[in-house]
């Protein structure tokens, strides 16, 4: 079971009400059909059982942090996680550059997922508009947007195979870390072309956290280690479908129709397939 909780965005809480100081107030009831219940859906029912942890309190010397990674960027927030005694609500700070990448309105729900895979926890955010994820930025979009704004940072160099941030998240992206009988809501089986020194490779994957077109590459070690090199530029994604409410063996055998189907195109093109044959 995957816990999680979810809110519906106010204006305050995407720094639109006034104050324009962008927190988070995790709810303590929700609205649902017209009935008030708990944010929090599975065995944890409230903020420290979710996070394993105490909330901060105000000044430095308590904070307390809880990265949160952005389900479709897969972008790390450092989100500070504190109880403010005077209103005694418990707050998410510093979510402004998931703000910035979605565009969130007021009506949007913010949703939290608590996903533990090989001994790892991740808490996974996202942002939803009538049950689905809303458009996200595509990378040149969200430079393009902190440069007009004047906030851009670089971030530091990072090696793929030295700090790969979430190798317990793609495996369970992928369906690697999970059961032939799980359910999956949602996931989207995925085509790459890449060309190098005139040769074109292709690869066919899975991912259930439905990234789209312009995130996340595969889990394949030659996949990232292009994208290291090269930049994600070269790379051409395309969505073959969106699978929804599905066992997984039935995504394996969906994902592996395709496999063979880019196979052929491969030996027909005299391109090159690296499924199972250069992987992690």
């Amino acid at each position: 079971m995957i816990n999680s909780w979810r809110k519906v965005l106010s204006k305050t809480d995407i720094g639109e009400g006034g104050t324009h100081d962008k927190y988070l107030n995790i709810p303590k009831k929700i609205l649902v059909n017209g009935e008030k219940q708990s944010p929090f859906f599975g065995s944890d029912k409230n903020p420290t059982e979710f996070y394993n942890r105490q909330p901060g309190r105000p000044g430095k010397e308590n904070w307390v942090f809880v990265d949160h990674v952005d389900k479709i960027t897969g972008d790390v927030y450092k989100a500070r996680f504190e109880y403010a005694r005077v209103s005694k609500q418990t707050r998410l700070y510093r979510l402004a550059e998931c703000y910035n990448a979605r565009k969130p309105k007021a009506g949007d729900v913010i949703v939290v997922e608590k996903i533990e895979s090989d001994g790892e926890v991740n808490f996974i955010v996202d942002i939803e508009r009538n049950g689905l994820s809303i458009n996200v930025l595509s990378p040149a979009e969200i430079e393009k947007s902190l440069k007009l704004k004047k906030i851009i940072k670089k971030k530091p160099e990072t090696n793929i195979f030295l700090n790969k941030i979430n190798p317990s998240l793609d495996k369970y992206a992928s369906g690697k870390s999970r059961k032939s009988t799980d359910i999956i809501k949602r996931v989207q089986i995925y085509k790459i072309i890449f060309t190098i020194n005139n040769k074109t490779f292709v690869y066919v994957g899975q991912d259930s956290l439905c990234r789209g077109v312009n995130y996340y590459f595969g889990s394949s070690i030659l996949t990232g280690f292009c994208e290291l090199v090269y930049g994600r530029q070269i790379f051409k994604k395309e969505i073959l479908f969106t699978l929804e409410n599905i066992v997984k063996k039935k995504v394996d055998k969906k994902e592996w129709d395709c496999i063979y189907e880019a196979r052929r195109e491969c030996k027909k093109m005299g391109w090159h397939n690296i499924n199972r044959e250069v992987q992690l």
